[in-house]
């Protein structure tokens, strides 16, 4: 029987599983906590429902077969100037191909992170899975040549909140519903950079079981989906001790 372990599990995915054998015995009043998360900040903030919208030629003398540039973003971490580069990418792509002239781009107020969008097109954002969103603007038709302002601020941040659920921890809610979370965390940090969590802190659940075979750590959404790291490192570091030790 264990009064105190150190449980470290590692790999390139936001799901990290180990068995034990033999499996590991523990007291009763066994009780767990997060010590240490460290990753990198390379969740994913534009993905296949946030990335589409088209810019649609107005000086196109074919009225019945309109020339339509549409844009789509691949999976990934993106700040604004990294989408605009995207977009920007495709649209000269799309000049070339069709000798058009179009033109797209996209600024952040510093003030209130509102986008100004500058597009000699007809900006489409009215698609389901539209862009529209992430720049604070309606999913609608917007027409070209004035600079438009957004209705909201810029919304970079798809994920509010970041849940470390363990399966054999208990004593947590989500609203009304029973959770294994053990603790939740905001990357504040820059695309790409080095992400440490340690609670100065620690909180303690009580386990579900006392002999561990398994266990089973996720990182899920605030609404309990899934997320990505697209395979960076993840390290987790849990502590089991004895209730009051």
């Amino acid at each position: 029987m264990h009064e105190s372990i150190t449980l470290s599990l590692t790999g390139n995915s936001t799901v990290l599983s180990v068995n034990y054998f033999p499996p590991i015995n523990l007291y009763d009043d066994s009780e767990i906590a997060l010590l240490c998360l460290q990753s990198f900040n390379s969740f994913p903030n534009i993905n296949e429902n946030n990335n589409k919208f088209s810019i649609q030629v107005v000086d196109n003398e074919n009225n019945n077969n309109p020339m339509i540039c549409f844009i789509t973003l691949e999976e990934g971490c993106y700040e604004i100037e990294d989408i605009k580069d995207r977009v920007k990418k495709q649209i000269v792509a799309y000049n070339s191909k069709n000798l058009t002239n179009l033109t797209f781009d996209i600024t952040v107020d510093p003030d209130d992170f509102r986008s100004y969008i500058k597009c000699n097109g007809i900006l489409h954002f009215e698609y389901p899975y539209s862009i529209a969103p992430v720049f604070g603007f309606e999913k609608r038709v917007y027409n070209p040549y004035n600079i438009l302002r957004s209705e909201k601020a810029v919304n970079l941040n798809t994920i509010n909140s970041i849940k470390v659920m363990c399966n054999i921890a208990q004593g947590s809610f989500s609203n009304h519903l029973q959770s294994h979370s053990i603790y939740e965390f905001f990357p504040s940090g820059k695309t790409g950079s080095k992400v440490i969590q340690a609670p100065p802190n620690l909180i303690y659940y009580k386990l579900n079981k006392t002999n561990i075979d398994s266990i089973t750590v996720q990182l899920v959404d605030q609404d309990h989906n899934p997320i990505d790291n697209f395979g960076e490192a993840l390290t987790i570091v849990l502590h089991i001790k004895r209730y009051g030790s």
